[in-house]
């Protein structure tokens, strides 16, 4: 396994490496997850979902389907 360093900024923030960037094969803008424990961290590009309306939760109930279902 590779290695790489980053420096945490007094912001908390930190860049990522070159190699880690390409190795994930992220741009700016993609979503990384962070799966951390006792024993470390493991970092990995979020799969990107093809529903744009994903995220619009609050409007995934029954009723809201019934109203808008003729649309």
């Amino acid at each position: 396994m590779a290695k790489a360093t980053a420096k945490i900024t007094s912001k908390s923030q930190l860049v990522l490496p070159k190699a880690v960037r390409e190795q994930l094969d992220v741009r700016p803008g993609d979503t990384l997850i962070f799966d951390y424990g006792p024993k470390g961290v493991r970092i990995e590009k979020a799969a990107i979902d093809d529903d744009p309306f994903a995220t619009f939760h609050e409007w995934a109930s029954e009723a809201d389907d019934e109203a808008y279902r003729d649309l």
